[in-house]
């Protein structure tokens, strides 16, 4: 038996060396195309998914909006804060305004910031636009004010029962003791606690309805077209919040001993023992504590107005306006930094 031979090829020759590298340097060309794209490729996929769930998530939060479920459409606004890349401002605003809707005091806060960020972001919207957000961002600051000054009032109210209560315990009066130990443990109310609390939220809301009133002079609304109801509902609501300012000042309760002639008096003859100067009266003494608190306020207003507009120049170039130029039924006019 014979062997035959290996069988013959036809056609190309065996590849060489150079052929070999250059089919090896076009492998590498291809894999580092790929590589280079494979960034772009994702950004397109996540960019895809984003759009995709973007509006449906949109009209779930605006469903629970309409039903008045407000902090369910705050989280599912807050959800696209991160998805909106084509208009990144409207998240922003709709979780402010469905956060202020629910008139939580925690949640009042998050409002601000996200009114705010939306303001910023809207910087090359139309006037009507970032009128809208000014407006929302000017009530949310009149809603803060509104929830500090009603805590300040409660501590005030507890703070005259408390006095009342002392004051009826030192006469050898009957009293309610619940008054001044709600807990029962022995552990008293400090009248000088609940004053500051009270004094201290008061200030806080007459600022923020300043801020409110402030943040209702930016020139959007001015510059946006209104009607003339709107205008009216506009000058209606500065009047409102330069009430509310005087009303949280009021709100503040007077200084321990305050109103208390005898008391003063004696102390002041005890403290200047044998001048010959002649005591204030009780009138002259409170035209003069008037007066200091007067001069004290107005000192605080002069410098929080400065840094308001230094801040604003910082920001927008140009000072704020001064009165009251939004579209909202409910909006405000006036002064006040956060």
């Amino acid at each position: 038996m014979s062997w035959n031979g290996p069988p013959s090829y036809g056609g190309a020759p065996l590849p060489t060396d150079a052929a070999t590298h250059a089919r090896k340097a076009r492998v590498r060309r291809r894999t580092w195309w790929l590589v280079g794209t494979m960034p772009l490729v994702v950004v397109l996929v996540v960019l895809g998914v984003r759009l995709t769930f973007l509006a449906p998530i949109a009209s779930s939060a605006k469903d629970d909006y309409d039903a008045s479920d407000y902090q369910g459409a705050e989280t599912s606004y807050e959800g696209q804060k991160t998805m909106n890349i084509v208009d990144p401002w409207k998240a922003h605003y709709n979780a402010g305004t469905a956060g202020a809707a629910t008139q939580d005091s925690w949640a009042l806060y998050d409002a601000t910031s996200s009114l705010h960020t939306a303001y910023e972001l809207a910087h090359d919207e139309s006037p009507e636009v970032r009128c809208m957000i000014q407006t929302n961002l000017s009530l949310t600051y009149e809603l803060t004010g509104d929830s500090d000054l009603a805590y300040s009032q409660d501590a005030a109210a507890e703070l005259e029962a408390v006095e009342d209560a002392l004051a009826a315990r030192e006469a050898g009066q009957d009293y309610d003791e619940s008054v001044l130990d709600p807990d029962g443990d022995g552990t008293e109310v400090d009248p000088d606690e609940l004053r500051a609390t009270a004094d201290d939220y008061a200030q806080y809301a007459q600022q923020e309805f300043a801020t409110a009133e402030q943040i209702r002079g930016w020139p959007d609304c001015a510059q946006s077209e209104q009607t003339p109801e709107q205008e009216e509902q506009d000058e209606a609501a500065v009047q409102r919040l330069q009430d509310k300012q005087q009303q949280a000042e009021d709100a503040r309760p007077p200084e321990e001993g305050e109103g208390d002639p005898q008391e003063g008096e004696g102390g002041e003859s005890e403290d200047d023992g044998g001048e010959s100067e002649e005591p204030q009266t009780e009138a002259e003494r409170e035209e003069q504590e008037r007066q200091e608190k007067l001069d004290e306020q107005n000192s605080d207003a002069q410098d929080e107005q400065e840094e308001l507009e230094q801040e604003y120049n910082n920001l927008y170039g140009d000072e704020p306006g001064s009165g009251g130029e939004s579209g909202d039924d409910s909006g405000g006019g006036g002064t006040k930094n956060w």
